[in-house]
Formats: C-alpha cells, structure tokens, sequence
C-alpha cells in the first residue's frame, strides 16, 4: 500500500481538510460550551445570566469550552468522529498513543530548568544595578484557606494544561498548519491566540504567555506529540500557585536609585519565561529526545475513523 509521511502540524491532512471541518468543530464546541451553562441559566432564570451577558463573552465561552479537560475531550472525540474523520489521538501524537511517562519527564525538567531561570533574575538585577537585588517578594507562611484553594489548584492544573494544550498545541496548531505553510507563523498565530485567551493578565503577564507559548510549541513540534510540552505546562502553572502561596511578603526595597526599565522587563521575561524552555529543548538534544521515537506519521498507520 502506498504510504505518505506527515509530521505533527500536518496531521489534520489524515481526515477532512474542508474549509467547514473547523467551523462545525468550533460550532460544536461553542454547543457544548451552551449545554455546560444550563445548570446557571436554570438556576438563574436566565435573567441575570443574560442580562450581564456580552458578545465578547460568547467569544471567551468557547475558548473556555475548548480548553475545559472534561468538554473539550468529549468534543474533539466527537468532532475528530463525525466531523474531521480521524483519529482523536492524532491530536495528541504522530503515533495515536498517550505517553504518561513522558508527560512526567516534561515536569521533572522544567522544574530545575525553572529554578535556574529564576536563580537568574536576581543575578542580572544584581549586576544591572550595582546592588543586591531580589525581585521576589518576602516568603510568608501560607494561612489555612490559601493552602487548601492550592492543593485543589495543584490538583487541577495537569487536567487543565493537558486542555489548554490539547486545544492550542493539539487542535489549533494542526489545523492552522493546513493553510499556512510556514510553521513558524502557525507558532506565532497560536502564541498570541494563548496569551489572548488569558484575559487575566496585563500586558506585560500576555507578553509571558506569548514566550510561555512559543516555548511550548517549540517542545511539542520538536517532540512530535503534546505530552512534554503537557509537563513542562503543568509544572509551570503549579511553581506560580506555589509562589502566591508562599511570596506574599512585601516586595524587598532595593538598595540602588536606579529604576526599571523597558529593557530590564524584557529581560525579565526572557529569563522567566524562555530560559526554562531553552534548557528543555537542549537537554532533549543533547540526549536524542532521551530515545524517544519520532518517527512521522503514514495513511496506512491511520484507519478510517
């Protein structure tokens, strides 16, 4: 049988490739995303709900559906089923399998990788300003309420990363990869998609999600599959619930008059948000992927769904 090799961002050319397969995909999402509010409209009336409901929300409804672990599973089995006819693994890795073990590397990496980026922010302060410099805020101990809200975030965030990736990595990333060739502006396109859909953040948090972002995509595309980048995500998630839970100090006064600038907060977020995925990707390198095959996917590895 004839075969054709397709690397990971090319997966969705083993299904449907119509203009209409991400419409319906996003339709119903944005469907399940209106059946997981009916217990609020049903405990509302509906009066309250819709009347302090905005266009803009419906936009922020689907893209919270969409990354939902338990929502956007169900519907990207069911879309990868009736509507794009492939497999819903393809989503997750060029040879429709789901590595745990990988998933734990991820996070056993990026956590030193995390502490040296860290580690070096105070280094660059302190050689930036003459002084020494911490830009973290005093350790505290944590109070009762706090530290049970982080053990239910802790618990949470490998389920709610492995949505976020599944979505943006996963489903996003394959299916801008059909019309745009260059995979480095799919990367870009995914990038500031992420750092929209984290309406939380100022402009400066959006710039660390876009580096966040391009981190990711960069490990999952060099990995083949999302499980690495899935870690690496969770991980990092679970180091910030960590730091609100125990940095809630004052912020230390710096012994310098010098102020921050424009270029300091740059490096600041290279530090924070790029060094930690740079040492990944080195270390995957420099270890071959610590032997994990990557191999691309073929038509005939792929039954029809």
């Amino acid at each position: 049988m004839k075969t054709e090799s397709y690397s990971f961002i090319d997966l969705a050319k083993l299904g449907r490739t119509n203009w209409w397969v991400p419409v319906l995909t996003v339709a119903l999402i944005a469907f399940l995303s209106i059946i997981s509010n009916l217990p609020v409209l049903l405990f509302t009336g509906g009066s309250l709900y819709f009347r302090n409901y905005h266009i803009a929300n419906a936009v922020k409804d689907i893209a919270n559906a969409a990354t939902n672990p338990v929502v956007s599973i169900f519907a990207f089995w069911l879309a990868c089923r009736k509507i794009m006819r492939r497999p819903f693994r393809t989503l997750i890795s060029i040879d429709r399998t789901f590595s745990f073990r990988r998933c734990l590397l991820g996070a056993a990496l990026y956590l030193p990788a995390n502490v040296i980026g860290l580690a070096a922010m105070p280094l660059y302060a302190s050689m930036r300003y003459g002084a020494w410099v911490v830009p973290f805020h005093h350790f505290e101990w944590p109070h009762g309420s706090g530290i049970i809200a982080a053990v239910f975030a802790i618990i949470s965030i490998p389920f709610l990363a492995f949505g976020e990736e599944l979505y943006f990595r996963g489903w996003l990333t394959q299916t801008l990869g059909q019309y745009i060739r260059v995979p480095l502006v799919v990367v870009a396109i995914v990038a500031v998609a992420f750092a929209a859909y984290h309406t939380q953040y100022d402009f400066r948090g959006k710039m660390l999600m876009v580096i966040s972002s391009l981190g990711f995509s960069a490990l999952s595309l060099r990995d083949q599959r999302l499980e690495f980048s899935i870690g690496a995500h969770s991980m990092l998630n679970i180091c910030v619930v960590l730091q609100t839970l125990f940095l809630t100090g004052p912020m230390p006064r710096f012994q310098t008059s010098a102020t921050v600038t424009t270029f300091d907060w740059f490096v600041f977020t290279l530090l924070k948000g790029a060094l930690p995925i740079a040492l990944m990707y080195l270390i995957l390198n420099i270890t071959r992927g610590w032997f994990e095959p990557n191999r691309a996917a073929e038509v005939a590895d792929v039954q029809p769904a």
